[in-house]
Formats: structure tokens, sequence, C-alpha cells
């Protein structure tokens, strides 16, 4: 429930109790997304020994690019070897090789993994290496694009085919969905497209709905031919790729434009971060801490523990009358709720013997 309560120059700022909860939940769904983002990542061990990873989340070092080169390092390698650098986000790419310290670098040898061979032959570089993006090849986010200074929707789409990332209103055709519905489709640029017309015929204008049977001789493409052939930016439902045309004709096209590989079901950006989340909910919280405590004294671990147990039941006592009265929250009551723990926590320590680390019970 808001406040209408009217603060005037003098009063202190405020906060209601579901503005704080609002807050919390979006802070929460900030780190899903994280973690569905670098669930899979190890921060400590560099992905070069794995060759070119199917999909990883990567990073280009703008400090380190020699003579403007491309180069992608791994998050590993973003976190320990280009510490304070110019480091640029670049979300995910598939069949990627760590680039950290290898001979496109201007950079000192990586400090995870050193011995890399001069450059990754294999590597599939655009201009999201360079900081820049879409067909206006602007940096993102743009702090001088008219679009930002209205606060006008900036929203940005990345194709599934060469993976360069687009502004909504740069498409050339209208984003069909709303925001929540649009996590659940993918879009392929105009010059994939047209690059590759067969993918035309999946526009998902187009129906074609029903699951092919591998190896059926009856194309799907060839039946919804007499449909216009305008060549633009498609959209693709989730499920997609279980319904691409399996003919012998169709599977022998997507081999030699390479794209096979894209239309595997373990490509997809949600199976991604379906294993990104995973492997992140199998972290338990609590072995975190008791692994973390294990260097502790025996009186010193149950200290930190209990000092733990008591924040949450003084927070959640706290939240709860203030819920019951006004349900407003000010500065000076975030500050007189952390100062009487603090006191609490002194009265204990002047008042309870503690024995010391190395006493035996």
């Amino acid at each position: 429930m808001s406040s209408n309560r009217i603060t005037t120059d003098e009063e202190e700022p405020i906060v209601t109790c579901s503005e704080l909860l609002e807050q919390i939940d979006d802070e929460e769904e900030e780190l899903d997304r994280e973690r569905a983002l670098y669930g899979n990542c190890d921060v400590d061990t560099c992905t070069y020994p794995q060759g070119y990873v199917r999909r990883q989340a990567l990073f280009t070092c703008m400090t380190c690019n020699n003579n403007e080169q491309c180069t992608g390092i791994c998050a590993a390698c973003a976190y320990h070897c280009h510490a304070n650098h110019n480091v640029n986000e670049l979300y995910t790419k598939r069949f990627f090789r760590c680039d950290c310290g290898n001979s496109k670098s201007n950079h000192q040898t990586c400090k995870l993994y050193p011995n890399k061979d001069p450059e990754n032959s294999l590597n599939k570089y655009n201009d999201n290496f360079r900081g820049i993006y879409c067909t206006c090849k602007r940096p993102y986010p743009d702090k001088e694009s008219a679009t930002v200074s209205m606060n006008t929707d900036d929203e940005m789409l990345q194709c599934i085919i060469c993976e360069d990332w687009f502004h909504s209103q740069h498409l050339g055709v209208s984003v069909p969905m709303e925001e929540n519905e649009m996590n659940q489709m993918d879009m392929i640029c105009q010059t994939c497209v047209t690059k590759y017309p067969i993918l035309i015929h999946y526009d998902e204008s187009r129906n074609i709905v029903a699951a092919p049977i591998e190896n059926n001789p009856s194309c799907l493409i060839l039946s919804n031919n007499g449909n216009n052939n305008e060549l633009h930016t498609i959209f693709l439902r989730d499920g997609w790729r279980k319904r691409l045309c399996r003919c012998i004709q169709c599977s022998k096209l997507y081999d030699e434009m390479n794209l096979t590989p894209i239309f595997d079901d373990a490509d997809a950006i949600q199976e991604y971060e379906k294993q990104a989340l995973a492997k992140s909910e199998n972290l338990d919280g609590d072995k975190i801490l008791a692994d973390s405590l294990d260097s502790l004294g025996y009186t010193r671990k149950l200290e930190v523990l209990r000092g733990i147990n008591e924040f949450k039941t003084t927070l959640g006592d706290f939240l709860r009358e203030k819920a019951n009265n006004d349900g407003v929250l000010t500065a000076d009551d975030v500050k007189t709720f952390f100062a009487g723990l603090q006191e609490k926590r002194t009265e204990q320590q002047r008042t309870m013997f503690m024995p010391p680390d190395n006493c035996k019970s």
C-alpha cells in the first residue's frame, strides 16, 4: 500500500514498505538474469582448454585490443587478467575460444592459461567486438543518442544467426509482441534473411506449425511457396526449431549454409540459460557459508552464525512493525534500526565471556 504523504524540502526522504519490497523483487529479477547469463561460468578457470565452446558468456577488452583487432575473452580472464580495464560485455557467443593473451591482444600473457596459440582461426567476430552495434553502428548504451535523452524505449534484440544486437526501432519491421512475450521469441535480422532466403519461409506469419518428420520427402517449404517472398526481419516463436522442415533437400541445404548447428535445440539461448540457472541453484548457500566458516575457531563460528540468525529475526520484526503502523520507512528509521543492532551487539560482547579459539571442548 503506497503512502499519500507529501514531503517538503525540509522533510527527510521516505519509502513505503511496499516500495521496499518492490525494489527487493526487482533486485531478485536482476539477480536471476545474472544467474542465467553467468551461472555456467567458472570465474577462476580460463575456457581456452575447452576449445571452441558451444556457447559462453564473452567480453571484449577495449584497452587491450591491438591495432583495433577484434578479441574476445572469457569471464574468468575478464575478472583476473583485465581488471580495471575498459571491458565490454558481449552477452553470449557460440563456438568461440578465449583470445586473452594471444597475438591479437595488446596485453601481457594470460594469467590463467599462458600457453595459447597466437590466434584462434575459427573464431568469428562482428562489430560488437569493437563496441558498436546495430545497423546504426553506435555503442550501447549510447549516451549521445536522442532516443536515450528522450527517455524512450531503447530495447536491444540479438539476431540468432549473426549474433549482432539491434535497436528495436532499426529492425525495419514492427516488434510483434509485448516485452514479456518477446522474451519467448527469437529474431533473425534482415541481413541474415537476405543472406539465407530460405529463412523467410519460417516467418511466424506463414503459419508453418506442423512438426515435420525426419527425412520426410514432402517439403514444407515447397508447400508454402505461394507466400510473398519479401525479405525482411523475421520473428520465431519458442520451439521454432521443432517446426523446421527436415526433408532431405532442406537438411542438405542447412548443411551447405552452415545453419545446422544453429538449428539444433542445444544452440538455443533458452537452453543455455536453463542449464546456467540449474547450475547456480545447485550451489548450496548454507554449504558455502559453512565452508567459509571452517577456518574460524569453534566459538567464533557460533558467534557468526548466531549473529546472522539474530539479524534475520530482528529485520523481520522491524519490517512487520512498520507495515502494521504507517507502512513508511525513513532514513532515520534505518539508522535507528542499525544503531540498535550495534548497541545490542556491544552489550552482548561486554557481558558474555568468549573463550579463546584454541579452547578445547
